[in-house]
Formats: structure tokens, sequence, C-alpha cells
């Protein structure tokens, strides 16, 4: 998947708000909302029977439910494994009849479209995707509450209204803050949804949910790549060549900090992000930081799935697999490529024949460029990549 696929990809299905307003809303963590169809595709991100596409998963999902409620009739039940898709269905609806709606957990392997466009959005923002299912019954409802990651919400089956707040978010650092209370709504908006539409909700964003019939609806999960932890790249970049970063700062407990005996370690922090603030302001520093944070990310998704090959020669013609990305940082002498699952370290001289391979989503193993480099070599390029499941033979 090349960036111009991810980009259509992703514009299918939040058409017709265009790629730049989605982006733009992201950037500034602006909510907003875009009705459709039930005929939209997005309306079909989790096949065209929602619910049996959940249910053929028991064997994996059944186990692994949450939910929430917030008026129970009853104790909540126990998730576990069923047997077939009755028994999970007759399990969901055990949830249902004490008053929980039910949250299905990492759903995304379960749909080839959604497996698409969470991997083209990861594409575009350099970080993992994920998505959870909420199967509610008619007139349940959650407390107000926010998420600490941005929230793509889909409507699949049923309709729903939702309280939106219009605050600025908080946009939560991913860990529970002492001294919070309840969370409170405050200035909001309503937004009714039917099947085909889409909200977008910042983290950090109050908001709470009703069912207005049966409904299931998809919650696709991401954090944008905040100057956090764009400034924590560039300092992992920097340490990796500078040792004084990697060594010990202080062998002690706590009590000497508070006490004021830090003053070594102060200087020695105040150096270090003099020097970190001296490298960033330097030609390359900060891409190539962040370059090499993508292909860690990249690098950590969940590995591609690997098909038998058969032999190939210059003649065969190869094309990416489905859902398979790329990042490649260059180091001296080598290049590390990460693809979902890993990384693969080659030799440099071919950097020219890996960025080829990388940008062509369809080729035949005899046009791989690069000067000196022998068909022999072109071959054992293509094996390897189609060994490690980025590429397949075409057909």
């Amino acid at each position: 998947m090349i960036h111009a696929q991810a980009k259509a990809i992703v514009q299918a299905i939040i058409d017709p708000l265009p790629l730049a307003e989605f982006m733009a809303a992201v950037e500034a963590s602006r909510a907003l909302d875009v009705p459709s169809a039930p005929d939209h595709p997005r309306a079909m991100l989790f096949g065209e029977d929602p619910a049996q596409t959940v249910l053929g998963a028991y064997a994996t999902h059944s186990a692994v439910l949450d939910s929430h409620g917030t008026a129970p009739t009853g104790p909540r039940p126990d998730a576990a494994r069923c047997e077939d898709p009755a028994a999970f269905r007759s399990l969901i609806a055990r949830f249902h009849d004490t008053g929980y709606t039910v949250r299905v957990p990492d759903v995304v392997p379960l749909s080839p479209p959604l497996q698409a466009f969470a991997r083209a959005l990861e594409a575009l923002i350099h970080q993992p995707v994920t998505a959870s299912l909420f199967w509610s019954i008619d007139r349940a409802r959650a407390a107000v509450h926010y998420d600490e990651n941005d929230i793509i919400a889909v409507q699949l089956s049923g309709r729903k209204r939702w309280w939106i707040s219009t605050e600025p978010p908080e946009l939560t650092v991913g860990w529970k803050q002492p001294g919070l209370g309840e969370t409170r709504l405050g200035a909001h908006r309503v937004v009714d949804v039917g099947p085909g539409d889409l909200l977008y909700i910042p983290r950090g964003t109050p908001h709470t949910v009703e069912s207005l019939s049966d409904s299931l609806h998809l919650s696709i999960l991401f954090t944008p790549l905040t100057l956090r932890e764009a400034v924590i790249a560039a300092l992992d970049h920097l340490s990796n060549t500078t040792l004084p970063l990697r060594q010990t700062l202080l062998a002690m407990d706590g009590e000497a900090l508070r006490d004021g005996g830090a003053a070594g370690p102060q200087a020695r922090i105040a150096d270090a992000v003099a020097l970190l603030l001296d490298r960033c302001r330097s030609d390359g520093f900060v891409g190539a930081a962040l370059q090499k944070r993508a292909a860690r990310m990249v690098g950590a998704l969940p590995v591609l799935d690997k098909v038998a090959t058969a032999p190939v020669t210059p003649a065969t013609i190869v094309v990416h697999a489905p859902n398979a990305i790329s990042a490649m940082f260059a180091t001296t002498g080598w290049i590390d490529w990460a693809q979902p699952g890993g990384h693969i370290h080659i030799h440099r001289g071919v950097e020219q024949g890996l960025r080829f391979i990388a940008e062509t989503p369809s080729f035949r193993i005899a046009d791989i460029p690069g000067e000196g480099v022998s068909d022999a070599v072109r071959v054992a390029l293509a094996e390897r990549f189609l060994l490690s499941g980025f590429l397949r033979i075409e057909g």
C-alpha cells in the first residue's frame, strides 16, 4: 500500500468530507460529524451483516467481551468462550437482558474492509489504529465520559443519539491525573446518527450516547502524533549516538531529589536538553528522528500474513500484499526496512531497488533498478520480500 492508495482508501470512507478537512480537524482537535446514507461504503466496514460478522468470531472474541451500563438490573454476566455463533448470541443477550451494552474489542482482524481502512490510516498518521464494536439495545445509555484516544465512530445498524461537548478538549496524555472528579458534559451539541453516519471525537472530549433502537457501531481508535511524542523521538534519536544520555543518572531514591541534593542531576539534565535543542536546529535531524520513529511504529504492527510462494524469475510479476506498508531508515552501510511484524536489514548498495519496491504496487522483478544490480540480486531481493509476506506473486 503506497501513500496515494492509503489516501484513497481513507477518503472513500470519510466521503463526502475532504481528507484535508478531516486531517485539519484532527490537528485542531475539533469534533465533527459526517452524515451519509445506509449504502455508503463505510456502512459496510464490518460486512453486509455486522452482527453475523462478530458472531462468527465466537472462538476468538466471546471470552474477551467488555460491557458498560448506567442502570443495570442485575449482576454483570461473565464473558466465556462460546462453541458456536448461537451460543455467542445467547451470551450477548444475557448482557443486554441485564442492562449492559456489549463492547467487543480488537475487531480489526474480523473484517477485510476495516483492516484496509485501519492500515491506510496507520500509513498516513504513523500511529497504530485499533477498533471495538459496540452492540446496544434500545434505550441503552453510557455515562458521561471521555476517551484517551481519538475516535472515529461509524454507525453500522440502528440509530443512536450522541451528546458531545463543544468545549476545548483536555487532550489527555494516557495516565490518570489525581484530583479529577466526575466527568461533566458542559456546553454540548446533540447529534443523531443512523447507518453510514460518521463522527470524529478528539481524545479528552466529554460525551455520552443513547441507543434509539437496537444498534451496532464501530469505534475506531487512534492517537495522532503529539508534539510530546515528537520530542521524545528526537531524544531517542540523539540517545543512539550520545553515550552520556544512556548512562545512569542517579543510583538513589527520590528523597535526595526532594532534599535538594540533585544539583548534579539537574545540571546533567539541563545540559542534555541544551544539546537536544542544538541538534534539533541542525538540518535533517528532526526528519531523521521522525523517520526512525515511523520505522519502529511500522515494525511493531501485527505481522503480515505469509502465503506459500513458488520459484520466481526476472520475468515474474509481483505485487504488494494486502495491507502491506513499509518505512525505511538509512544507517551507515545499511537500510533498516520496517514492515508490519518486524525489520529487515539490507545492504545500502540496493537502496534504489528497495525504494522502488516500497513505492511500486506491482512490478516485474527484472525492472527493479540499481546500478550494477544483477538479475540474480533482483530475484534474491524479491524472494526475501515474498518470504516476509510483503510481496506476493501476481494472480
